[in-house]
């Protein structure tokens, strides 16, 4: 449909710009005798044709309708008085509608628009935070994995150190038995020096001696045999402690993994997101 439109004040420009949105509505002219008017300078700028006589416009053979959006009797009369049959005419109470609804679009566009730009700046917002939590876990992740190792290190470790302290258990049950054999040589010693009499005194001195230092042995066995035990115990609790230790590590990975996951699903929510207020804007 080609359409002239009459009146180059806000109304005009109202109903221009409406028109101009409409792909299948082609507007052929502006006319007003004020070439400064709103309607005439966006003419200008749409490339429309703009004219202070729209009279002879009227008899244009692919003419299909004139809006007249001036209200003025005269402007009325005129085109009734020089339009053809075949062109339809739209008068300014008529127009007031078109008007109304490009109020309408444009108050509903500036809605939109700034709805599109908040869900823009939202969009860019998430995206600084979820780039920022990303980073944050993937150290995080990092930490964790190289605590987990650390962990396996140190449970290595620490069945060593217990396997060694069982070994001192078997070189101290070792030495027991050297202290009991010990003692009994003391103890026959005791008795041949007893029954050789003054000769043997000598050898008594050295008996006694033996037996001394076994029961020396024996005692200090028993208590490096007391510490060893602790250290064993400790040895395991610390074994605990770290595999303890290495099952939180890998618990803090799978919960980052999982976190990063989210926020990979959560990074492509955004795109589409930002890519919709784009279209809104573009709208």
């Amino acid at each position: 449909m080609k359409v002239g439109i009459i009146g180059g004040g806000h109304g005009g420009l109202a109903v221009l710009n409406l028109l101009l949105s409409i792909p299948e509505v082609e507007v052929m002219w502006v006319a007003d005798l004020d070439d400064g008017a709103p309607a005439m300078i966006r003419a200008r700028e749409a490339g429309v044709h703009e004219t202070n006589d729209f009279i002879p416009l009227l008899d244009a053979e692919d003419l299909h309708m004139v809006i007249e959006v001036t209200g003025l009797d005269r402007v009325k009369e005129l085109i009734y008085a020089n339009k053809p049959d075949h062109v339809l005419v739209m008068e300014a109470e008529e127009a007031k509608l078109l008007i109304t609804i490009v109020k309408h679009k444009e108050e509903t566009s500036r809605k939109l628009v700034e709805n599109a730009e908040k869900l823009a700046g939202y969009i860019e917002e998430i995206n600084l935070s979820a780039q920022l939590i990303r980073e944050r876990m993937k150290q995080l992740a990092k930490e964790a994995e190289a605590l987990a190792r650390r962990g396996e290190e140190l449970t290595k470790t620490s069945q060593t150190a217990a396997a060694e302290a069982e070994k001192t258990q078997e070189i101290l049950h070792f030495v027991e038995e050297i202290t009991k054999t010990s003692k009994i040589i003391g103890i026959n010693a005791a008795i041949e020096a007893s029954r050789v009499g003054k000769e043997g005194q000598g050898f008594a001195v050295v008996a006694a001696e033996i037996s001394r230092l076994a029961e020396d042995s024996g005692s200090s066995n028993k208590e490096i045999a007391k510490i060893t035990r602790s250290i064993v115990q400790s040895m395991e609790n610390i074994h605990t402690g770290i595999a303890q230790s290495k099952d939180v590590a890998r618990s803090q990975v799978e919960a980052a993994e999982e976190v990063l996951t989210t926020l990979e699903t959560l990074a492509d929510v955004s795109l589409q997101l930002r890519e919709l207020a784009n279209n809104l804007l573009s709208m």
